[in-house]
C-alpha cells in the first residue's frame, strides 16, 4: 500500500504522450486523463486511509477513542500523542500491573516526561531486633561507611565525610533512610511512609545542541605546583554568548525493554549533579554525563542515546581513555583550583557551563585544542518555544508550489552567512537560506554584497521574499554586528507596489543575538531588528535574545545583564532618506511571532502584531513595582502614544503593554495592559494584573487581585524560564483554552497530563498504595 502511485497519463505508451504534446493546444489528452485520474486517485486514497485506520500508530486522531473502546480503555483528554500512546501500550501495561516498571512506563507514556518511582517503605529507617539483625550491604551495624548510592542506610549511620553522597539527600535518588512522615500526601512534597509511592517527574525537556562553537575559549600557561600538575590550561564557556548556563544530561529511557528499564540516576533529563562528574570519588560516574570524542576533519553528530556533554577534540590529542574528570566550582577559574588541576584532567562546572582542560604544553596541546574544540551540550526547557534543535518540516506549504533559490550554509564564522545573503536585490525568485549546523555565525550587513543603506545604516534590500531557517535538528546562532534592517529595493518605481504586497521575511529556528563589543549595539536601546518595511515578518521558533541573563560577577552576585529590545519599527517604516517612500509604502505590515522568545517590541500603530505561544520579556517579573514596557509605541513617549494592533493566542508577557487594540485568548499579562480602542476585540481565558488595566470586553479571565501567580524562573537562560509553578492559582492552570494552563506553554496541555496520571493510577496502582507526584524540574 506504500508504493508510489504513477499518474494514469504517465502509464500510457510514450507515443501517445508525444502526439499529445504536438496538438494545438497541447496536452489535451493529459488534461482529460487528469480528470479521470482524480476519481481513481480519490478511491485509492480512501482505501489506503481505511487500511491505516486499523492501526493505532497510523489512524486518524478521531478514531483513537474507538480503538480504545475495543480494549476497554477509559477515555482521556489531552494531546493526540498522549492519547495514541495510552491506547497503544494498554496491553503492555496491563501485563505488568502493580510493578514499578509499569508505573514508570505508564507515567512516561501519558506525559512524555522522565519518571522514577520510589517505594517509600524501602527508604524508611527501622530499628533491628538484637536477635534478628538484618545488616544491609556495606558493612555491619551500628556504624557503616557508605560506598555506594544504591542501598539504604537502615541499620547504620550515614557518613558525613562524603559531601558528594550527601548531595542526593531528599532527591529522587536519595540513598538514605528516613523516619516516617504521617502528614497527608501533597504534590511536590515526598512523604516517607509505608503506603506511599513517590513518582518523581522531570517536566523540562532535554535539548541537545550538536557540534557547536564554545561561546568563549582561551589557552593559557600556568605554573605547576608539583609534578603532574597541568602546565597549560584551556578555559571554555559552553553558552554561545559566554553566559552562565546549567548543563543537563540526556534522557536515556528504554520504554520498550521487557521488563521496562527503570530510570537510572545517570540517565534522566535534569541538571548534571557535580557529585557524579568526578572520576576519583566513590559516587563518581562521569562517563554517564560527559564524553571526549576525538575527530579529524569534521566532528560527528551525537548519536541516539548520547550523553549530555560531548567534547569534540581535534586529533592527535589523547582520546577518552586518557582523561580524568572532576566536578568543580569554576566561578573564579583564573585563580586556579584547589587541589591543582592535573595533566589530562577536565574540570566541569555544570551550574555555570564552564569546562577547564589541564594539559602539559601550551604550544603543542593547549593552543591546538583551543582552536579546534567543538561542544555538543544539553540544556533543559519547558517546550519548543524559542530556538531549539527540533525536527522541522522541509518547506512550509506556501513555498512548496513555487521555484526558490536555495542557499545552504555551514561552517560558522563571518563569511558563510554573509555570502549566502549577497545580491538579494537582484533575485526574481524567493531565496531560502538554510543553515546546516549549530555553529555560531557572525553577520555584518555592512559586508554583504549588494546591501543598501538607510540613514547611513546598512540594510538588506529585497526584491523577493527571504526565508532564513535552521536545518532539522540544528540550532545555529547568529551574532549580529549591527541591527537587521529589511526594506524593498524599489518603493517608488512602476510595479513596486505589487512586489511589496508579496514581500515577506521568515526567520525559523534561529538564535539571534548581538556582538557585545560591536559599535552597532553600543546604544542599549538599539533593537535586534530596526526596520521591517515588508508586507509580513514572521518569527517561527526563533529566539531574539532579550538579554537579562544571569551575570557571573564575583563582585556583584545575582546581577542581571542589560536587556535588549527585539524590534523597533516606526510609522515611517524606516524610510528616513526619502519621505516620498513613506507616502508610497501602502502596507500595514504584519509581525507574526509564533512559538518564539523575544525582548521588548516597539512598534507604532501602523503595524499589526500577532503573538502565538510566545514569551515577551521586558525584564519585569511578578510584583515588580515599576515594570518596563514589553509592547509599546516606537515613536514619541511610550506613556502617551499607542502601540500596534495586537492579536494573542497563548502568550506570557514580562512587562506592561500599551497597544491600539487587543483581541485573543489564553495569555498572561503580569503588569498593566492598556488598549486605546477598548470597544474593539475580546480577550478570553487570560490573566491580568488588575492594576489600572484598560481592557476590551473580556470573558473567563483572572486578575492578580484575586489569584496568585508564580514562575519557576523569570530570568532568560535559567532552567524553568517562563514555567508556571504548581502553587499558582488552580484556575490559572486549568481554566485557559482547552481547559488547560494559560500562557505561552498552554499548548503543551500539561494540566491534562497531571489529570491523566491520576486517572490511570487508580487502575494500575495496587489497593492501599498512595501515589505522590513530585516534580523534579
Amino acid at each position: 500500500m506504500s508504493t508510489p502511485r504513477r499518474p494514469l497519463y504517465q502509464q500510457l505508451p510514450e507515443i501517445y504522450r508525444i502526439k499529445d504534446g504536438e496538438q494545438r493546444p497541447a496536452h489535451q489528452l493529459e488534461a482529460y486523463m487528469g480528470i479521470l485520474d482524480e476519481v481513481m486517485a480519490g478511491v485509492r486514497d480512501n482505501i489506503e486511509a481505511l487500511y491505516h485506520d486499523f492501526f493505532i500508530e497510523t489512524c486518524d486522531d478521531w478514531l483513537i477513542p474507538y480503538l480504545g473502546d475495543l480494549l476497554g480503555v477509559s477515555h482521556l483528554a489531552g494531546d493526540p500523542w498522549t492519547l495514541r500512546a495510552d491506547v497503544a501500550r494498554t496491553v503492555f501495561h496491563r501485563r505488568r500491573k502493580g510493578t514499578l516498571g509499569a508505573i514508570e512506563s505508564l507515567s512516561y507514556t501519558l506525559t512524555g516526561w522522565a519518571a522514577h518511582a520510589v517505594e517509600s517503605r524501602e527508604r524508611m529507617a527501622w530499628n533491628q531486633h538484637l536477635n534478628h539483625q538484618r545488616p544491609d550491604a556495606g558493612g555491619q551495624p551500628p556504624l557503616r561507611l557508605r560506598t555506594d548510592i544504591v542501598s539504604q542506610v537502615r541499620g547504620g549511620m550515614a557518613t558525613l565525610r562524603d559531601p558528594a553522597q550527601l548531595s542526593f539527600l531528599n532527591g529522587p535518588f536519595d540513598p538514605f533512610a528516613h523516619v516516617a512522615d504521617v502528614k497527608p500526601g501533597q504534590i511536590g512534597v515526598p512523604r516517607y511512609n509505608l503506603p506511599n509511592l513517590g513518582v518523581y517527574l522531570w517536566r523540562l525537556k532535554d535539548f541537545q545542541v550538536p557540534v557547536a562553537d564554545p561561546g568563549s575559549i582561551e589557552a593559557a600557561a600556568v605554573v605547576p605546583a608539583q609534578a603532574g600538575d597541568a602546565a597549560a590550561v584551556v578555559r571554555a564557556i559552553v553558552h554561545p554568548q559566554g553566559d552562565p548556563m546549567t548543563l543537563f544530561n540526556t534522557h536515556r529511557y528504554r520504554a520498550d525493554d521487557d521488563p521496562p528499564d527503570l530510570s537510572h540516576t545517570d540517565a534522566v533529563p535534569g541538571p548534571m549533579p557535580w557529585a557524579r562528574l568526578s572520576s576519583d570519588t566513590p559516587t563518581g560516574n562521569p562517563q554517564a554525563y560527559v564524553a571526549v570524542a576525538p575527530y579529524t576533519g569534521t566532528p560527528g553528530q551525537p548519536s541516539a542515546g548520547a550523553v549530555g556533554l560531548i567534547l569534540h577534540v581535534p586529533e592527535p590529542l589523547p582520546d577518552t581513555a586518557g582523561w580524568t574528570f572532576r566536578g568543580a566550582n569554576l566561578c573564579a577559574w583564573e585563580e586556579g583550583l584547589r587541589p591543582a588541576l592535573r595533566e589530562r584532567e577536565i574540570a566541569i562546572d555544570p551550574e555555570r557551563g564552564r569546562v577547564l582542560f589541564g594539559l602539559s604544553d601550551l604550544a603543542g596541546e593547549a593552543t591546538p585544542l583551543a582552536e579546534g574544540l567543538r561542544i555538543s551540550y544539553t540544556y533543559g526547557f519547558s517546550g519548543p518555544s524559542g530556538a531549539h534543535p527540533i525536527v522541522r518540516n522541509a518547506t512550509p506549504s506556501e513555498w512548496q508550489n513555487q521555484a526558490v533559490v536555495l542557499r545552504n550554509v555551514s561552517g560558522g564564522g563571518a563569511t558563510a552567512l554573509r555570502d549566502a545573503l549577497a545580491d538579494l536585490g537582484t533575485q526574481t525568485q524567493p531565496v531560502v537560506v538554510e543553515i546546516q549546523d549549530s555553529r555560531t555565525y557572525t553577520l555584518d550587513i555592512d559586508d554583504v554584497v549588494g546591501h543598501g543603506t538607510e540613514g547611513g545604516a546598512p540594510t538588506l534590500t529585497l526584491t523577493t521574499s527571504l526565508w532564513m531557517r535552521a536545518a532539522s535538528g540544528q540550532r545555529p546562532v547568529i551574532r549580529l554586528v549591527n541591527p537587521l534592517r529589511f526594506r524593498p529595493l524599489d518603493v517608488l518605481g512602476a510595479g513596486a507596489a505589487e512586489v511589496i504586497a508579496n514581500l515577506m521575511v521568515r526567520l525559523e529556528g534561529l538564535y539571534l543575538t548581538w556582538d557585545r563589543e560591536a559599535a552597532g549595539f553600543a546604544d542599549p536601546n538599539e533593537a535586534l531588528i530596526q526596520q521591517a518595511a515588508l508586507n509580513r515578518l514572521e518569527l517561527d521558533g526563533t529566539t531574539l535574545d532579550p538579554g537579562g541573563a544571569w551575570q557571573l560577577d564575583p563582585l556583584s552576585p545575582g546581577v542581571r545583564q542589560a536587556l535588549r529590545p527585539a524590534l523597533h519599527v516606526a510609522n515611517d517604516f524606516g524610510f528616513v532618506d526619502d519621505p516620498n517612500e513613506t507616502d508610497a509604502f501602502d502596507q500595514q505590515p504584519w509581525i507574526v511571532i509564533h512559538r518564539s522568545i523575544v525582548g521588548r517590541v516597539e512598534a507604532d500603530d501602523e503595524y499589526q502584531l500577532e503573538l502565538i505561544d510566545s514569551l515577551i520579556d521586558a525584564g519585569s517579573a511578578e510584583g515588580d513595582p515599576a515594570p518596563e514596557f514589553a509592547v509599546c509605541a516606537a515613536s514619541g513617549d511610550p506613556l502617551l502614544e499607542w502601540g500596534p494592533t495586537l492579536q494573542v493566542a497563548g502568550m506570557t508577557c514580562f512587562g506592561r503593554m500599551r497597544v491600539h487594540s487587543v483581541d485573543g485568548q489564553g495569555s498572561i499579562w503580569l503588569h498593566r495592559l492598556e488598549a486605546h480602542d477598548n470597544q474593539r476585540g475580546c480577550v478570553k481565558f487570560s490573566f491580568f494584573s488588575g492594576d489600572g488595566d484598560r481592557l476590551p470586553p473580556h470573558h473567563g479571565c483572572l486578575f492578580a487581585t484575586s489569584a496568585s501567580i508564580s514562575f519557576t524562573a523569570t530570568w532568560f537562560g535559567l532552567p524553568g524560564y517562563g514555567q508556571l509553578r504548581l502553587r499558582s492559582d488552580r484556575r490559572l492552570l486549568e481554566q485557559g483554552p482547552n481547559n488547560d494552563a494559560m500562557g505561552c506553554f498552554g499548548y503543551l496541555l500539561n494540566t491534562h497530563k497531571w489529570k491523566n496520571l491520576n486517572i490511570r493510577y487508580r487502575e494500575f496502582v495496587p489497593v492501599g498504595i498512595r501515589t505522590i507526584l513530585v516534580p523534579v524540574t
